[in-house]
């Protein structure tokens, strides 16, 4: 069970080491205070620390990264028979098939995927969940993932209250929401260069350390503990943003916190999975959320340390890193986060990729055809396509449309069964109609 502990929590986003890098593996004795066989976590109130002046890194706020809810429950025969509708949809060869592959869900529009994953025979997806839906009763009924970008707007209970509204319009759930993986983080400035830390200065109970490097050199980060229960990541997380997540969303929620565009800002993050959390005594949102500060302190100080190589042969006698300390500080509180303007998904395709993109095809076919007119040159590329398409027998219009209505059912911003539904409920009418007048004819 967990010690008493403050009350605390937060809520956040968050993201991973580069994908273009490379990595090089470090030896890693299994000596004392590194080893995690037979150890059962407890999570403890550490002394606080206080920073000096001369600090060597500025916290900029605590998150919840990721989080993962597991329900159990059964599956309603009538949502079961419209998920394996939609799913056949999404499995067509024709586009306009694929383009009704949604279900609405306490009125909020899913795009259901063509495939399972496992034994969760249905996925459905929307720019704020991704939620695998099982048929068998040995699975939970529903596995969610909440979008990183959600977690950082809004607080983490009014999110999971939303799920469960969601959730119990699936079928009967039995139970309150198990935290399956919880990812926390802290993202902060460092005042020293990151690149300058030893291997064995990490004391950990993991056996796994890994540094990573782009192609260029640049260093980006560690990753500990790689496949376990619990991992670590410390990474640039300013470059994780420009060349792979594109979560540009978080530079404007670190302008408010006081950063400056062009400072560095690094992520503490670890990965707790069910296992781990189990042992800590945090099994429900309301556990993991009253008890963040706890859990923080347990993955800094008895997990992972970054010490300064010392001369005892016992590593978890060796002194705290500075930088570390100022990590193991940070403070978690139920203050809520700044309360800043809804960005748009960062999942959506951006105007910085759809407009150069199309004016660059529109400027390729004006240099073909030796046009520099802007409006001539439209006009013409307009009158190619719609030729090109005719010549096809399709109409440029409805091959616009039509893409336009796939891609929206993948992004979830059109509900193409609006006019699905509107003509079979013209056509049911229109049968109920005939077959009333004939009763009338016969009468």
């Amino acid at each position: 069970m967990i010690d008493s502990i403050e009350q605390q929590t937060n809520e956040a986003a968050a993201g991973r080491p580069p994908a273009r890098t490379r990595a090089v593996r470090a030896p890693d004795g299994r000596e004392h205070g590194e080893d995690s066989e037979g150890t059962q976590p407890t999570i403890r109130v550490p002394s606080k620390y206080i920073p000096e002046e001369d600090s060597s890194c500025r916290i900029l706020r605590c998150a919840v990264d990721s989080l993962y809810l597991s329900y159990k429950g059964e599956l309603s025969n009538e949502v079961d028979d419209s998920l394996e509708d939609r799913k056949k949809s999404a499995q067509s060869n024709d586009e306009e098939d694929q383009s009704i592959a949604q279900i609405t869900i306490a009125d909020r529009l899913f795009n259901v995927a063509a495939h399972g994953a496992g034994h969760f025979r249905y996925i459905i997806t929307d720019d704020r969940f991704r939620i695998q839906i099982s048929r068998g009763k040995k699975l939970p009924l529903a596995y969610a993932k909440i979008s990183s970008e959600y977690l950082t707007f809004n607080p983490v209970e009014k999110i999971e209250e939303e799920l469960r509204i969601i959730v119990n319009s699936l079928g009967e759930v039995h139970d309150l929401a198990k935290v399956s993986r919880a990812d926390v983080c802290v993202d902060f400035i460092p005042n020293i260069p990151m690149d300058k830390f030893n291997v064995r200065q990490w004391v950990t109970r993991a056996r796994k350390k890994a540094a990573y490097w782009t192609g260029g050199d640049r260093f980006t980060g560690w990753s500990i503990g790689a496949g376990g229960v619990i991992q670590s990541r410390t990474y640039d997380k300013v470059l994780e943003i420009v060349e792979a997540s594109n979560k540009t969303y978080l530079f404007k929620v670190w302008e408010a916190l006081g950063w400056l565009p062009g400072e560095q800002v690094w992520r503490q993050e670890f990965q707790a999975g069910s296992t781990a959390l189990h042992e800590l005594g945090v099994a429900t949102v309301p556990q993991l959320l009253d008890n963040l500060g706890g859990l923080w302190r347990y993955l800094t100080e008895d997990w992972l340390r970054l010490t300064e190589i010392g001369n005892d042969s016992n590593k978890s006698r060796w002194e705290t890193n500075p930088l570390w300390a100022e990590i193991q500080s940070a403070i978690w509180t139920r203050t809520p986060q700044l309360a800043l303007e809804r960005i748009r998904s960062c999942n959506l395709p951006q105007d910085g990729r759809i407009i150069p993109g199309g004016l660059g095809y529109i400027s390729s076919f004006m240099a073909r055809e030796g046009i520099t007119d802007w409006d001539e040159g439209l006009g013409t590329f307009l009158f190619h396509a719609t030729t090109y398409f005719e010549q096809q027998g399709i109409s440029i219009a409805d091959q616009v449309e039509g893409k336009a209505r796939l891609k929206g059912c993948k992004l979830n911003t059109i509900n193409n069964r609006v006019k699905l539904d509107a003509q079979h409920a013209k056509g049911r009418a229109e049968a109920y109609r005939k077959a009333k007048d004939g009763d009338d004819g016969n009468a």
